[in-house]
């Protein structure tokens, strides 16, 4: 084997070696791009994921859906009507007009 033979077949070309570089770039451009728009996952507890499932259902059924929430120590039933409202303890939590968390009395 000749010494070209051997610089040949253990290098990497330049046209190699600028088209990792350009595909990285672009890799990075589009993550640095994104980065900022993405949302941090929150975690939501089950009991108000559950009394949102049943108020989306009420609202798209068209009639009221209950669902039996259990707490701490306490097992609760929650309605919500096709209008919006949701009829829930005030344990809960939940706001009865809007059915969203963070009911204030």
């Amino acid at each position: 084997m000749t010494a070209t033979n051997r610089i040949n077949a253990r290098g990497v070309t330049l046209v190699e070696l600028l088209a990792v570089l350009v595909l990285l770039a672009l890799a990075a451009g589009v993550v640095g791009l994104t980065i900022h728009t993405a949302r941090p996952v929150i975690r939501q507890d089950p009991a108000r994921a559950a009394i949102q499932a049943a108020r989306d259902s009420a609202l798209a059924l068209g009639h009221a859906v209950t669902v039996i929430v259990s707490g701490a120590a306490t097992v609760l039933p929650v309605t919500a009507y096709p209008d919006g409202r949701v009829l829930a303890d005030h344990a809960l939590g939940i706001d009865a007009l809007a059915g969203v968390p963070g009911a204030k009395r």
